[in-house]
């Protein structure tokens, strides 16, 4: 069984800022970010080359939770015995979609060094975007975008180097006139987003997504590995 490489890493490394220093002293060499095992949240039980909903019955491991916005509810887990997959696919998406994962236990203090990474595949203008929730409820998302339409890459996105827009966490569009100072201390929720609506062409709204033909080449986003860099704090 095959399983979609997604995510959550805590970041054990120091994120105070460094001392001011001297002329005379030499920048020291920046300290590596510890890694610890990876927790493997999605697990795809479906047979090969099969499609089905992201729902949080693909979420295996315990305390974790899926959070779906915009027309998230018509992304859909891909498997199949090819390269990149599994994977979740956004192209049937009728608006902007995106999802979420949330630990019951903790927070996560993005500041500093912290970061996200994922793996993607896109296609026409759709590019891939950090979205967070705080701890007050307050939905963001990043202005940071990362994607290529020739084939799968790694991208990494550090929360220090985004700005902010709030989100309607139903229709999926940015609101208010201005860039928000989003609070990066106590973080509930990060996932990614896709503003654009994909160009999947629903033949028959009766039929499940998963049995939707597959959407002509034209625009959407395609995620293979998703993973959190950050400061973990309990709630």
């Amino acid at each position: 069984m095959r399983k979609l490489a997604i995510a959550l890493i805590v970041m054990t490394a120091s994120l105070a800022p460094a001392r001011a220093r001297t002329p005379q002293q030499a920048a020291p060499a920046p300290a590596a970010v510890p890694r610890t095992a990876p927790l493997s949240l999605f697990r795809m039980t479906q047979a090969n080359d099969a499609r089905a909903p992201l729902t949080q019955a693909a979420v295996t491991t315990a305390g974790v939770d899926l959070q779906l916005y915009g027309d998230g509810r018509n992304i859909i887990v891909a498997t199949g015995k090819g390269a990149n997959l599994p994977r979740l696919f956004f192209g049937l998406c009728k608006g902007p979609c995106g999802f979420t994962l949330r630990d019951r236990n903790r927070y996560f203090d993005l500041r500093g060094r912290a970061s996200i990474r994922f793996t993607t595949i896109v296609s026409g203008f759709h590019r891939v975007r950090p979205i967070i929730r705080l701890a007050d409820g307050a939905l963001f998302i990043g202005d940071q975008a990362e994607g290529s339409t020739a084939d799968y890459h790694q991208y990494d996105i550090s929360f220090a180097d985004c700005r902010w827009l709030r989100l309607d966490p139903v229709r999926g569009v940015t609101l208010g006139g201005g860039w928000v100072e989003a609070d990066l201390s106590k973080v509930d929720e990060v996932g990614l987003f896709d503003v654009i609506p994909g160009s999947g062409v629903w033949t028959n709204d009766s039929l499940p997504v998963e049995r939707q033909p597959p959407p002509p080449a034209g625009g959407w986003i395609a995620v293979s590995a998703f993973e959190l860099w950050g400061q973990a704090i309990n709630r």
